[in-house]
C-alpha cells in the first residue's frame, strides 16, 4: 500500500513538473494555449503581469472548492497535491526559450503537456483546469458529455486568447498544441497498449486458427456465422495482435488461403493474457 502511494505521489509530482516546463518552456513565451486555466492564466500574465502560478492556484481553488464533491475520495487529496505542484512548479520554472518558430513551440509544448497530463491522470489524479468546469456543467445538463464539455471550453479559450492578443494565427498554433496534448494524454493513458482485433473467414478456418495458436501463441475466438449470399454456415475467427504483430499474421493467413475475407479494426486497449493485465 504504501509503494503504491509513493507510486502515485511521485507520478503526480512529475506529471506536474512536465506539465510547467511545457507552458514555461515553449508555450507561455509564444502567447500559445492549450485551452483550460493555464489558457486564461497567460492573458492575465500578458495584460496584468501576474504570475502564472498566481493565476492558475486562484482558479484551480476556486474551481476545486465548487467541483471537488464530484470526485472520488481517493482523488480528492490527488487532486488537491496536482494542483499545488502545479502551481509550484510554474513558480520554479519561470524561466522561457526565446523562439521565432510558432509550429514547433506549440509541438513541443503540447507534447510536454499531454505527457505531464497524462502521467497524473493516470493514477486518478488532476492538476486542475476544464475539466472541474466540465464535471459542473454536466450535473446541470446531463445530456453534454463531459468530453465535449471540455472540448468546448477549452476551445473557447483558445478564441478568447486569439481575440485578445489580435492574432488569429496563434489561435490556429493552440489548436495544434491542444490536438497533440490530447494525443499524448491518450497515448499516455492506454500505455502505448495499441492493437489490432482481427475478423477472419475462410473454408479453411481450422488449419488458421491452428497456425495463430502454435505458431504465434494468440488466442482465437470461433465464432458461428452465417453467409447469406450462399446460405452457408461458416466458423468466423476472430483474435487481437499487437500492430507490429499484423504483417506476420497476414501472411499466415494468405498461405493457407489466400480467398480469406478479413476485417481489420483498430483496438485502443486490451487486458488479459499477452497484453496488459488488470
Amino acid at each position: 500500500m504504501i509503494k503504491k502511494y509513493g507510486r502515485d505521489y511521485f507520478l503526480i509530482i512529475l506529471g506536474s513538473f512536465v506539465v510547467a516546463l511545457g507552458i514555461n518552456l515553449f508555450l507561455l513565451p509564444c502567447k500559445i494555449s492549450t485551452g483550460g486555466v493555464s489558457g486564461i492564466a497567460t492573458v492575465v500574465y500578458y495584460f496584468f503581469n501576474v504570475p502564472l502560478s498566481v493565476t492558475t492556484l486562484i482558479i484551480n481553488v476556486f474551481l476545486f472548492l465548487f467541483g471537488y464533491k464530484t470526485l472520488p475520495k481517493a482523488a480528492i487529496v490527488k487532486t488537491v497535491a496536482g494542483i499545488v505542484f502545479l502551481s509550484l512548479f510554474l513558480e520554479i520554472t519561470d524561466f522561457h526559450i526565446q523562439s521565432d518558430d510558432l509550429f514547433l513551440a506549440s509541438v513541443f509544448g503540447g507534447v510536454l503537456v499531454g505527457l505531464g497530463v497524462g502521467l497524473t491522470v493516470m493514477v486518478d489524479a488532476s492538476t486542475g483546469g476544464s475539466d472541474f468546469a466540465a464535471i459542473m456543467i454536466n450535473r446541470l445538463v446531463p445530456h453534454l458529455s463531459v468530453a465535449n464539455i471540455i472540448m468546448f471550453i477549452d476551445c473557447g479559450i483558445i478564441a478568447f486568447s486569439a481575440v485578445v492578443f489580435k492574432n488569429y494565427t496563434l489561435m490556429l498554433y493552440s489548436a495544434v498544441s491542444l490536438y497533440i496534448a490530447s494525443k499524448v494524454t491518450n497515448f499516455v493513458l492506454v500505455r502505448g497498449d495499441f492493437a489490432k482485433s482481427v475478423y477472419i473467414i475462410s473454408k479453411n478456418s481450422s488449419l488458421i486458427s491452428k497456425e495463430i495458436i502454435n505458431g504465434m501463441s494468440r488466442g482465437v475466438t470461433g465464432i458461428y456465422s452465417k453467409g447469406l449470399y450462399n446460405n452457408s454456415d461458416n466458423m468466423m475467427l476472430m483474435c487481437v495482435v499487437r500492430s507490429r504483430e499484423l504483417p506476420v499474421l497476414m501472411d499466415k493467413i494468405r498461405a493457407i488461403d489466400k480467398n480469406a475475407f478479413t476485417v481489420i479494426s483498430e483496438v485502443r486497449e486490451v487486458h488479459g493474457e499477452g497484453f496488459k493485465q488488470l
